[in-house]
């Protein structure tokens, strides 16, 4: 069971979470974006065509792999972040836990949350 002060610690400590992780995200898939649209541009002027695409489609695929490994490790972050009923194991996310913090009960099994 937690006391007030570490469930809200541990909510604190969710959204740092949540704010590391998603500037990495952020950072890594607009950086990577903004070289793929560059290398295009700087490719229709100076590749032919099939090359152009030869070396674009496979780069566009790794930039689609690393996006969705970084947001897969995104919200595995946040889960394992994220308060847990004492009792049953749930995770408490959104509703969840703001229904913990208001009634002090988990919404899945109804054990004790919060002090």
């Amino acid at each position: 069971m937690y006391s007030r002060e570490a469930f809200a610690r541990q909510r604190m400590e969710e959204r740092q979470v949540e704010r590391r992780a998603g500037a990495a995200l952020a950072v890594v898939s607009v950086g990577l974006g903004v070289a793929q649209l560059a290398f295009l541009g700087w490719a229709d002027v100076h590749l032919e065509r099939s090359l152009k695409i030869g070396i674009a489609l496979p780069v566009f695929f790794a930039y689609i792999a690393i996006v969705g490994w970084l947001l897969w490790r995104y919200e595995r972050r946040r889960r394992e972040a994220r308060p847990k009923c004492p009792r049953c194991g749930a995770v408490l996310e959104n509703l969840s836990q703001r229904i913990a913090t208001a009634t002090g009960r988990c919404d899945t099994c109804g054990g004790q949350v919060v002090e």
